[in-house]
C-alpha cells in the first residue's frame, strides 16, 4: 500500500494483500483506491479498538463487527460494495490514478479542501440542523478570503485561479 498526500488529503492506493497494519493505516486515509486484484482482512490488526472505531464510522456497525470479528479476505470488489474503497482501477493504472488524483486534489483551495474535510468528519456526530451550520459557518468564512476573490476573478478572467491559503 502506498499513500500520497495532497492539499491535506491522505489517499491510499491499495495494490496487493492489506492486511493487519496495512489495513489500519489504509482505513486512516481520505480516500482509498485499489487495485483489481488488492484483497483486504482485518486479521492481524494490532488496535482493535482503533480499527473497529474507524470501521464503523466508515462502513457502519454491523458491517465493522462482521470484518473485525469474522476474520475473513474480501477482494477489491467487495471492498468497492461495502464502501471501504471509491475506486477499483486495473493494478497497471494504479500509482497514475491515484498521482492524477492527487495533482487535481492540488489544485484546489486549501481552505476549502480543509472545510470539506471538516465538515464530511464531523457530519455523522451531529445533527442534521447542526451539519448544515457548520457548512454555513464555513462558507461564510470561506467567501471573505483571498482565495475566494482570486476564484472569482479567474472566473471573469476566463484562466485558472491559483490559491495560496489565505
Amino acid at each position: 500500500m502506498s499513500r500520497l498526500e495532497s492539499a491535506g488529503i491522505v489517499i491510499a492506493a491499495v495494490e496487493g494483500c492489506c492486511a493487519g497494519p496495512d489495513f489500519e493505516r489504509a482505513l486512516e486515509a481520505d480516500i482509498r483506491l485499489a487495485a483489481d486484484a488488492a484483497t483486504f482482512s482485518a486479521e492481524g490488526v494490532a488496535d482493535v479498538a482503533g480499527c473497529a472505531r474507524r470501521l464503523a464510522r466508515l462502513l457502519g456497525e454491523a458491517r465493522a463487527k462482521e470484518i473485525v470479528l469474522g476474520g475473513r479476505t474480501f477482494d477489491a470488489a467487495t471492498a468497492l460494495r461495502l464502501g471501504l474503497v471509491t475506486r477499483v482501477v486495473p493494478a497497471a493504472a494504479l500509482a497514475a490514478t491515484a498521482r492524477a488524483l492527487a495533482d487535481r486534489l492540488a489544485g484546489l483551495p486549501p481552505l476549502g479542501v480543509a472545510a470539506v474535510r471538516d465538515a464530511v468528519r464531523a457530519a455523522r456526530g451531529l445533527t442534521p440542523d447542526a451539519a448544515l451550520a457548520l457548512e454555513h459557518a464555513h462558507f461564510r468564512r470561506l467567501v471573505a478570503t483571498r482565495d475566494h476573490r482570486r476564484a472569482v476573478e479567474a472566473f471573469f478572467e476566463r484562466r485558472t485561479p491559483v490559491f495560496t491559503g489565505e
